[in-house]
Order: C-alpha cells, then sequence, then structure tokens
C-alpha cells in the first residue's frame, strides 16, 4: 500500500473512532481539597528499609538556612507570545502500551513527551545559561551534606488538588516498591517539614546536587494512588496521572492519535519562567507509521509542523513547496547547543569478547562515510558519548576507517586467511562474519548497506538484522545481539553511565553488557565527584576508557534541527530549549 493511500485509511479510521475518544481516560476529580494519605503512612515509611524517610513538625526545619531563587534570570521564550491554538504533531514512535508514570515493565518512548517535558521538577536548568532557576520549588539552599526545598504555594495537580512536601515522600515509596532504588543510591534521608518544605541529605557529593535531586524526587498525588498495589502496573496501565505541567491527557485513539489540552487555571501561567511558555492550547501527537506518510499528512494541511534530521527527505519532499503554497510553508534551521542522544552500533561484549575483533570492526565500519551520504554536509559524527554536556566539556580519540589497521586488528584476533570472496577467517575455517540489528528505516537501511560495503573491504562479512523495536528490545534484554543500532535519551545534567555501562545494568539501556571493574570504579568517580572540575575529568576518563574497550561506535551529532511549519506557527526569536523544538513549549500560534 502507498504512503497516500494508508494514510486516507488512517484519516477515516481517525473519524470512525471519534466517539471512543475518551472511553479509557476516567473522569479527573476536580477538587481544591487534598486528599488523604494511607492511615500508616508513617508506617509504612519507617518500615521502608532502602532509604530513610520521616515526617517532622514545621518547627523541627533549621533556622537561619540560605535561600536563594536564582534570580535574576533571562525570559524563557518571546514576550510577544499568544495563548491559544492547536499544535498538529507527528509522532512515529510507537504507540504507549501504558500511560505509568513510573515502575514500566518496558520501555515507552512517548514518556518522554508525556511526562518529561510535561512534569515540573522541583529546580530547573534555564535552557540559555546553565543556572538553577524555580520549578515546584520556590527556593532552595545547601548547608553541609543536606539540600532544602520550599515548595510554591500556588503549585497543583492538574485535578486542582495542591502538591504537598509529603507527596515526595509517596512518590519516593512509591517508586521503591516498583523497584526503582536509584533514589536511595544519591540519597541517605528524606525528611518531610510540614508541608511545604523537605531536606534531602545526599548519600555522596554531586557537581549540580539541586539539579541531580530534583530529577529523582517526584510527586505522588495520593488521591490518585490510593488503589495502589501488587498489580500496579496492570491497574494503572491506562490512568492519566494528574501532572504539575502545563498539559494533561485529554483524548486517546488507540494506536493513532493523543491529545494533551493545557490545564484550566494552570498554577504557573504567570511566574517568570513560565510565563511566555506553553502558550497553544492542545497539542495533538498523530501516530503515524513512517515518515513518507508524515510529509504527506504535513502537505495537506494536517500538520502544523515537521522536525527531522532526514536531509533526504527535507529537500526530496520541499524542493519548490514554499513556492507552490505562495510562502506559507516557512523552513527553519536551528543548531542545538544541549546533550546529544548518543546514536551509535553498540557492541555486546558477551557475544564479542575479543577486544581484537571489535576495535577491528570500529576501523572497518565507516561511520564518517555513512553520515556524509545521509546528511549531506548537515551533520557530523558524535566525538564523544557526552557530547554537548556544559558541565563535562572534552576531548577523546576516535576511530577512523581505515582497512589497514582494520585487518591489522583482525589478524592479532586470528582472522589472517583471505577467501576468494574477501572475507578473512581462522585457521580452522571460523569465518569473520558479524550481525548487525536495527530497525529498518530509510536512514538506517542506507547506514546498514554502507556499513556492509566498508566491512566487506576490510575482510569482514556484516550480516544484516532489520527487525520491528519490540524484537530488538527481547533480543538486547536477552542478551542475543552482537551490533546493534542504540540510542537513549541524554541523561540530565550529567549522563547517568551506570545504568549503560556498569557491570549490574541490564535491559535496553544497557546493550554492552560489561563486566568492567576499571569502568565500575571509573563511574562512581563521575557520581562522587564535587565540583565540575572533578566531574570533567572523571567525565573525560569514562570516555576514554569507552574509547579503549571498543564497545560504542559513535554515530551522528544531530546538532541541527531542521524545521518545516505552516506560516501560523511562530519560532521564538531566541529560542534555547530541548532536544526537539515543539517540545520546548516556546512555540505559538498566530491566527
Amino acid at each position: 500500500m502507498g504512503a497516500t493511500a494508508a494514510l486516507l485509511l488512517w484519516l477515516a479510521q481517525l473519524a470512525a473512532d471519534s466517539d471512543e475518544r475518551r472511553s479509557n481516560i476516567p473522569d479527573e476529580e476536580q477538587t481544591g481539597e487534598p486528599a488523604p494519605y494511607p492511615t500508616d503512612f508513617e508506617e509504612q515509611l519507617r518500615r521502608e528499609p532502602r532509604l530513610a524517610i520521616s515526617l517532622l513538625p514545621e518547627e523541627q526545619l533549621p533556622a537561619d538556612l540560605p535561600w536563594q531563587n536564582g534570580q535574576p534570570a533571562p525570559p524563557i521564550g518571546s514576550p510577544q507570545a499568544r495563548k491559544g491554538g492547536t499544535l498538529r504533531l507527528s509522532n512515529v514512535g510507537p504507540f504507549p502500551a501504558n500511560f505509568l508514570a513510573f515502575g514500566s515493565p518496558t520501555p515507552q518512548f512517548f514518556h518522554y513527551n508525556l511526562f518529561t517535558n510535561i512534569d515540573i521538577p522541583l529546580v530547573r536548568e534555564h535552557p540559555a545559561t546553565g543556572q538553577e532557576i524555580p520549578g515546584l520549588a520556590e527556593t532552595w539552599c545547601r548547608r553541609g551534606n543536606s539540600l532544602f526545598f520550599r515548595l510554591q504555594t500556588k503549585a497543583r495537580y492538574s485535578n486542582g488538588r495542591p502538591v504537598r512536601a509529603r507527596d515526595f515522600a509517596l512518590g519516593t515509596l512509591l517508586r521503591l516498591r516498583c523497584g526503582d532504588c536509584t533514589i536511595a543510591q544519591h540519597i541517605n534521608a528524606l525528611k518531610i517539614y510540614g508541608d511545604s518544605t523537605l531536606e534531602v541529605v545526599l548519600a555522596h557529593p554531586h557537581p549540580a546536587p539541586e539539579l541531580t535531586i530534583s530529577q529523582l524526587l517526584r510527586p505522588a498525588e495520593p488521591g490518585f494512588y490510593r488503589d495502589f498495589g501488587q498489580d500496579y502496573t496492570q491497574r494503572y496501565a491506562q490512568r492519566i496521572p494528574p501532572t504539575t505541567g502545563a498539559y494533561t491527557v485529554t483524548e486517546v485513539q488507540r494506536g493513532r492519535r493523543i491529545v494533551l489540552s493545557r490545564v484550566a487555571h494552570w498554577w504557573a501561567a504567570e511566574l517568570p519562567g513560565f510565563r511566555h511558555t506553553h502558550n497553544v492550547d492542545r497539542i495533538e501527537h498523530h501516530f503515524l507509521t513512517d515518515e513518507a506518510q508524515v510529509w504527506e499528512l504535513f502537505l495537506r494541511g494536517g500538520l502544523d509542523l515537521v522536525q527531522t534530521r532526514n536531509v533526504t527527505a527535507w529537500q526530496s519532499k520541499l524542493e519548490g513547496v514554499a513556492a507552490a503554497e505562495d510562502g506559507r510553508i516557512v523552513q527553519h534551521t536551528l543548531e542545538l547547543k544541549l546533550p546529544m542522544p548518543p546514536y551509535g552500533i553498540a557492541f555486546n561484549t558477551r557475544t564479542l569478547p575479543d577486544l581484537n575483533l571489535r576495535k577491528g570492526l570500529m576501523h572497518a565500519l565507516d561511520m564518517p562515510g555513512a553520515i556524509a551520504t545521509l546528511f549531506r554536509g548537515y551533520a557530523e559524527q558524535l566525538p564523544h558519548f557526552t557530547t554537548g554536556y556544559r558541565r563535562a566539556p572534552h576531548t577523546c580519540p576516535r576511530y577512523d576507517f581505515n582497512p589497514e589497521k582494520a585487518r591489522a586488528a583482525f589478524a592479532r584476533a586470528g582472522y589472517t586467511k583471505q577467501g576468494k570472496d574477501g572475507i578473512l577467517s581462522k585457521e580452522d575455517g571460523s569465518r569473520l562474519r558479524v550481525h548487525f540489528a536495527y530497525t529498518p528505516s530509510d536512514k538506517l537501511s542506507t547506514l546498514a548497506t554502507h556499513l556492509v560495503q566498508s566491512a566487506a573491504a576490510c575482510g569482514a562479512e556484516l550480516v544484516l538484522q532489520p527487525q520491528a523495536w519490540q524484537n530488538l528490545d527481547r533480543q538486547v534484554s536477552e542478551g542475543q545481539h552482537e551490533l546493534i543500532f542504540w540510542a537513549t535519551m541524554p541523561g540530565y545534567p550529567l549522563p547517568n553511565y551506570e545504568r549503560f555501562f556498569h557491570s549490574s545494568a541490564r535491559g535496553a539501556d544497557a546493550p554492552f553488557l560489561l563486566n568492567d571493574k576499571e569502568i565500575d570504579a571509573a563511574i562512581d568517580a563521575v557520581q562522587q565527584s564535587a565540583t565540575a572540575e572533578q566531574t570533567a575529568q572523571a567525565v573525560a576518563h569514562l570516555d576514554r576508557l569507552i574509547f579503549e574497550r571498543a564497545i560504542w561506535l559513535p554515530g551522528w551529532m544531530e546538532n541541527q534541527a531542521l524545521i518545516a511549519a505552516w506560516q501560523h506557527v511562530k519560532l521564538p526569536t531566541n529560542y534555547a530549549g530541548v532536544y526537539d523544538v515543539a517540545e520546548s513549549h516556546q512555540l505559538r500560534i498566530e491566527p
């Protein structure tokens, strides 16, 4: 079926399902009254063995704390922004299997759009300056190894209930019960003073503790989680959690569309850091199966904006379109100076244990040539795993495409005989054959073809394994892969090396399956660094170890966002924000 026919079928199904849009969204109880906590809440906290959590009266809060509020700070977004309108976007990722705010049994890519860029953390990083600015916390401070956060008095959930300090104790308890022990690795104790103040006792120093802890600690609205139990992941899978951000889900059409609507009378709408952001009333995420359908719907006027890194599609689809549409489609190119997702090829050290073999493959896989073919000068190769982190600037060596070096490394691995087809083998006849798994797309299929040819020129046979992401996820979880095209969202405010490279790391975020004490120690050094200088040194050392172990071949650095938008979509003139400009919530719609 062609892209146009598939799109028409999709639109027909979308219309046919219109009566079932809210079938799985329970009506949220709109109330300003706080919900009660479990009757044995304090007892549950005392019994928690992994973390000391205590509820204390406000009077026990230490006096004379050096509170700060992150001001002055430059405005975010455009002062001329107006509220209103609908922003229709495409999402080529899989439709979410659940709407769990935490504890999902499998990765859910849409949760980045649904939670990471919606919920408000305690403290935020200003996108232009990097300084800490208010979020749910109005003020904060440090004393010794403790952080203190005082909540905004106006902070509310989307159901109208107030955000209270004890909600962070509940949220921490529920996450621990879902098996997320990351909090306990960074925090020794959590103390709650009344309804408005938290104290976090750090387990070890951090170079940016306010931002790190703000990402770990999230509140849980007790009324919504009153049914929490052993069956949480099933019972709550399709329930929409209350948000502290400007949007909440209001429509779900299974497999096709998710609509987020701006929360009425949002508590932060007039605060300095939010005043010119979150401008559109509705955000429609349309789930389309391929990029051809995305462009088809966009050019028909069914989408308002397309952000892409696919230069080929960009040039072929938009050539002459602006003139044909009398200039109503505007093209933008934005430079992104942010942490880059580590696109690249991950090597499984269990199925590929020979270091010389891995080094040979590093030289045999021509990633720079593939990037030149794919992006036509719009992208370059990632320098290292932590590219774009302002708190850890450094340089790192990189493998070049070099058939001579590749064959020398293969020879050290025992592959010394060359067959009639040019592929190397060992004396026992074992052929130099390696499997490369990836999710098929125009871009990755072109990449794979290029790498097959470069590997063959170096004496290696690269066997392609294109398959759906669900199958890749299962293959990685079972550790059966050899090479896999892999990426994850960058950590914040520093990369979370532990979940990728530590000996204890497992699952979709850990395709390397390492058991390396030196890397484990280097990860500990990053986590325990107390200053920016110590962090930069520790991160540079760890990236050097990743290079020396030959476990990750850097892919492309998508530091340019190519955007096509209809004329009524206005981008901020002083844009600074997240990786996806549409998810920065700094756009506006003009009639």
